[in-house]
């Protein structure tokens, strides 16, 4: 009886043993269940907000044109500036130059501007002269050009006189050599020292030296 009872004993502290394992794998296992469950809950998280970030804001349709705005807006700011600096260039252009009109019914429109000297080569005493082959002639043509913006070697010159003071003042009608109806009368004065300055261009409707 004594063996017995010793036996069903360890029997039911081997079972009491057995449960109580069989209770901590059980947890362990649930423990473990809810641990990658976690994992897997926090990865997809991670994913979904690395997918937001590099793709759905590149799609956004509103950063999109934000961005097309903002680069409008760059644009529309240079072409402004651009404008405000030709405008700034014309302006200065009118301060120097002037034109007004005629009484003499051959001249279209009379141009005036703050032309410098052209500079000379001539010493001592000036002599105001209108022979080809002298230095004051060749800077008389010089002078000329300078006022109409016409190149010497583009220039007909179809006659040059004196002004109202023939020592110091000339007065020559030139045009280009593709449109000789086109003509100007430019009046030029001496400095001394500096050479001849343009001080008058009159546009002509007819080329009256022709």
């Amino acid at each position: 009886m004594a063996d017995n009872r010793q036996s069903n004993n360890r029997r039911i502290k081997q079972n009491l043993v057995e449960g109580s394992r069989s209770r901590q794998n059980t947890k362990r296992k649930k423990t473990n269940l809810v641990l990658n469950l976690l994992i897997i809950l926090v990865s997809l998280l991670i994913i979904g907000s690395l997918y937001f970030v590099l793709f759905k804001t590149e799609s956004d349709p509103t950063q999109q044109e934000n961005k097309t705005a903002s680069s409008n807006a760059k644009k529309e700011d240079a072409t402004k500036s651009n404008k405000t600096s030709e405008k700034k260039s014309t302006s200065s252009d009118e301060k120097t130059t002037e034109t007004t009109k005629s009484d003499d019914p051959n001249v279209a429109k009379v141009i005036t501007k703050d032309w410098k000297p052209i500079g000379t080569e001539q010493t001592g005493d000036h002599v105001n002269s209108y022979s080809s082959t002298s230095v004051d002639w060749q800077e008389k043509r010089k002078a000329f050009s300078a006022a109409t913006d016409i190149p010497i070697s583009n220039t007909s010159l179809w006659f040059v006189e004196q002004g109202a003071d023939p020592a110091t003042q000339a007065i020559g009608t030139l045009s280009t050599k593709a449109n000789p109806d086109k003509a100007y009368r430019v009046y030029i004065t001496w400095v001394d020292g500096e050479g001849w300055q343009p001080t008058k261009v009159e546009e002509l409707k007819t080329n009256d030296k022709r």
